[in-house]
């Protein structure tokens, strides 16, 4: 039996000032681990509903007289989509720079594999205005995954990109520090968490 490492999270969390929603020592057996495609580590993209985005008021007209602008709800949608979209696509990256073998999440554990599970929601996505830049929100849950086995939370967590450290690493995007470029910021951080995990529980790397 095998205990997962909570160490890296608890030191995570005091940097950024998050508090764990739930986290427990939690052991599990050991699986045949000698090939990484029976061991991916599979990452979905986050959740979120129109409702917890915030819109800058001062988008989404239309250029055009007479034309009508972009809908509040169109805009939501939209905006919400691509950050859901790289926040999982900065994860992935960070992974497979790391060795790991990473899908986008889909479906159950193939007969003999076991994963590791990233999931989670948006709980505040705000576009920013001229006089306060973006930011974003999420609640991220990591589990352990095998065929013909329940699912077991490994942990879950808050993380606010307001909190984070400025990093030179992550550049801002074409359209400056927007919520593309908050989610980046934050899948980097969460990607290399994700790898500090599975490194010391000797999760198979190519």
């Amino acid at each position: 039996m095998r205990l997962v490492p909570f160490a890296a999270l608890l030191l995570l969390l005091v940097l950024f000032g998050c508090a764990p929603r739930h986290a427990e020592e939690l052991s599990f057996p050991v699986a045949d681990m000698s090939s990484p495609s029976l061991s991916p580590i599979v990452v979905y993209e986050f959740a979120f509903s129109p409702g917890i985005v915030t819109l800058d008021p001062t988008l989404g007209y239309s250029l055009a007289r007479g034309a009508p602008g972009v809908s509040p709800q169109q805009r939501a949608e939209a905006l919400g989509r691509a950050a859901a979209f790289n926040l999982a696509d900065t994860m992935i990256r960070e992974l497979k720079q790391r060795g790991y073998d990473v899908v986008a999440g889909s479906g159950a554990p193939q007969p003999g594999e076991r994963t590791l599970v990233v999931s989670g929601d948006f709980s505040r996505i705000y576009e920013g205005h001229r006089h306060a830049g973006a930011a974003i929100a999420v609640g991220v849950a990591i589990d352990y995954e095998s065929s013909g086995a329940a699912p077991q939370r490994l942990t879950a967590f808050s993380l606010d990109s307001r909190r984070l450290p400025r990093e030179d690493r992550v550049r801002a995007g074409l359209h400056g520090e927007d919520v593309n470029y908050e989610a980046t910021r934050l899948g980097a951080v969460i990607g290399r968490y994700i790898a500090d995990v599975a490194r010391t529980e000797h999760w198979p790397a190519r």
